[in-house]
């Protein structure tokens, strides 16, 4: 059903031409203190018409999905996997962000299986972009292995308090192998032509991957760096299952920063306002950055 559901979202977009574990009481971080450092979130939202064991239904937890989002104090945040109709009402739940998603026409209603937020009030768009997780990145496509079409998307942006410049990139990589290898390749590739800009980066998602497989060390390679080793539970290299990100056990989302200018300074990971009630089969996380 899950799947039905997305090749049904994903056929609006394409012109006719183209054919656990257990609840924990809430324990969230603070908002930071230092109104010149970055707060970002990333949260695989599950989508509406899928279900996992032990979630609720959307209607029953999407009044607790918004509420965190908000109490996160983000002025970044990745979603991933949530359907064009879960989007509208986010968006029109989080209206101080803006929202970056794929749309073929400016009125459609888009395909948002990774959309960027960012908050208005502290950022300008510059530019904003996509490309498709594919051998053909530059149109709507498979070919890595995945039935659905994953992307990336990404926008640069101006900090209105301070006049500094960032890009920031969200995905949502297949769950296949060797999908995730062929997609973190491609994405090394894409970022060689954003390095020049000499502008920090974030690179955010649900990656499906693992620090055991080989593609999580290319994610981790060419300047990127793993935000979770500022973790107080987190290994010297970063590179362990300590703090699970889903409900099968592993960490696979991640927040990766490029650049000198982001140290990290926290990450968390986030539990729902109510301990009886899981918001997915993933959990949010958050990092915290110093951005001089």
């Amino acid at each position: 059903m899950r799947l039905f559901g997305w090749i049904l979202c994903f056929a609006s977009l394409v012109p006719a031409a183209v054919a656990a574990e257990p609840p924990q009481a809430a324990q969230n971080p603070p908002a930071a203190s230092n109104d010149t450092d970055l707060t970002v979130v990333s949260f695989n939202i599950l989508v509406d018409f899928g279900s996992s064991e032990g979630v609720p239904r959307w209607p029953e937890r999407r009044e607790l999905c918004v509420q965190l989002l908000k109490d996160s104090h983000a002025q970044l945040i990745g979603l991933q996997e949530p359907s064009p109709g879960q989007m509208k009402w986010l968006g029109e739940q989080l209206s101080a962000y803006e929202v970056v998603l794929y749309r073929r026409t400016p009125t459609d209603k888009g395909y948002p299986d990774a959309a960027l937020l960012y908050q208005r009030e502290r950022f300008e768009e510059k530019e904003r972009g996509h490309w498709w997780l594919s051998p053909t990145p530059e149109k709507v496509s498979t070919g890595f292995g995945n039935t659905l079409p994953r992307l990336v998307v990404w926008a640069q942006l101006r900090d209105k308090m301070t006049d500094k410049e960032l890009i920031v990139f969200n995905t949502h990589f297949d769950n296949t192998m060797p999908s995730q290898a062929r997609m973190a390749e491609l994405c090394s590739r894409q970022f060689e032509k954003f390095t020049p800009r000499g502008l920090p980066m974030l690179f955010l998602g649900d990656f499906n991957t693992d620090q055991k497989r080989g593609d999580y060390a290319r994610l981790t390679s060419g300047g990127w760096h793993d935000a979770y080793t500022a973790a107080d539970q987190a290994s010297d290299d970063g590179r362990d299952d300590r703090v699970a990100t889903h409900l099968g056990g592993t960490r696979i989302d991640h927040i990766f920063y490029h650049g000198e200018n982001l140290t990290p300074v926290a990450w968390h990971r986030l539990e729902s306002p109510d301990p009886a009630r899981l918001l997915s089969d993933h959990y949010p996380i958050l990092a915290r950055f110093h951005w001089k």
